[in-house]
Order: C-alpha cells, then structure tokens, then sequence
C-alpha cells in the first residue's frame, strides 16, 4: 500500500478501529467481529503485547478484505517488526523523521500523529499519507480541529483520543478524511469477560455513521 492507496482507503471507509489492550489474545476475534460490522480498517497498538503475532494473525484470517495496520510506532525497530509482521500501514503517536524514513523505506504508509500546527505541518511535509489528530478530546475536540483545518486545509486528518459515537459526523462534516475510536468503539471487548455481541451492535452504528460520508471529499 502506498500514500494514495491508503488516502483513497480512508475515503471509502472513513473508520479506523483502534486495538489495544493488557495482551492481544482477543485481537483477532474482536478484528472478526469488527470486519463482520463493516469495519475494514483496523489498528494494533504495538504497547499491547503480542500485538505483531495478532497482526499476522488477522492479515491470515481476513485476507484483503481488510487493512491492518500497526499503532504506537515510535522506533525504527517498530516499522521494522510491523513490515515483517505484515502490516500495511502504520499509525505514530508523534512525529520522528527517523520512523517516517524507515516507514518508506519498507514501503508503509503512515498515519503520523501529530497535535500542534506546526506538528502537523511538519508531519505532512515528511511524507505522511495523514495526520492523526491526538489526543483531539483534550484540547477541544471539534472546535481544535475546525481552527486547525482553516490554515491548513489540504492536510488529510484524522482525530483521535475521545472519538465517541456522537462525534463522528461532526469530525467528518467538518472534513476530516476518517475518525479513529479505541475505548468508545471497542468498550470491553477485548478483555477476557468482554462482550463481543456488545461490540459488533457499536461496530454496526459506528459504521452506520461513518458511512453517511464514505467516498465524500
């Protein structure tokens, strides 16, 4: 996948679910369930153990049929493990130009995290595919985002940190490329107890919303 393909991804889906837990053991059924729902973007956070092993897991399972991607890149070593792992794009919590390099180097596209307008700025001058907005709920939320995109509004973002159901069609009215959800959209899900029923009736009206503006730009 390169920075267009995965742009155009975004586009038609305009969802990216946020895996991350104590361990990954329930990666794959909650990724199951989640592909079932609609969602066909989904990402990893390498601060869950076992999260590379559970990439390559759901790439085996899910096929091309969905796109998984590794989060929490901070390290060469990260993009690194993710490409081999089979992941086919990455999400940084921040913005490294050593990890951006790398990241192209092998191929990957990335969603580079970012906050401030000169982050994001840079982010997207050192080749992101799209910011990541994070953590948008802490600094404001849709207002933060409508002040970022004035100056700056040929930078695809994506808010994230805090992105609850009811906030979706705001962040992508107001022209984000996609919104990505962890807590809200996967609840407890990926806990040993966790309800997976509970999780694909949330996946289905997340889907639902985000679909009012699949394809739109």
């Amino acid at each position: 996948m390169i920075q267009h393909d995965l742009q155009d991804t975004l586009i038609e889906n305009r969802l990216v679910a946020i895996l991350r837990a104590a361990d990954a053991s329930r990666f794959a059924d909650a990724a199951t369930v989640l592909h079932a729902a609609g969602v066909r973007v989904l990402e990893a956070a390498l601060t869950t153990p076992g999260a590379t092993d559970a990439i390559a897991t759901i790439r085996k399972k899910l096929g091309d049929d969905a796109h998984i991607g590794a989060g929490s890149v901070r390290e060469v070593s990260d993009v690194d493990k993710s490409a081999d792992a089979g992941a086919t794009f990455l999400v940084t919590p921040t913005v490294n130009p050593l990890v951006m390099e790398r990241a192209h180097e092998r191929g990957l596209p990335v969603i580079c995290g970012a906050l401030t307008p000169t982050e994001i700025d840079q982010a997207w001058r050192l080749g992101a595919a799209a910011v990541k907005v994070f953590p948008i709920a802490a600094v404001g939320g849709i207002a933060y985002l409508r002040a970022i995109r004035a100056p700056m509004p040929d930078i695809p973002l994506v808010p994230t940190g805090g992105v609850h159901l009811a906030d979706v069609a705001n962040y992508l009215e107001s022209g984000s490329i996609a919104v990505a959800a962890a807590t809200p959209l996967l609840g407890d899900a990926l806990t040993s107890k966790g309800s997976l029923t509970d999780l694909a009736t949330r996946a289905s009206e997340f889907v639902a919303a985000a679909a009012k503006y699949v394809s739109r730009t």
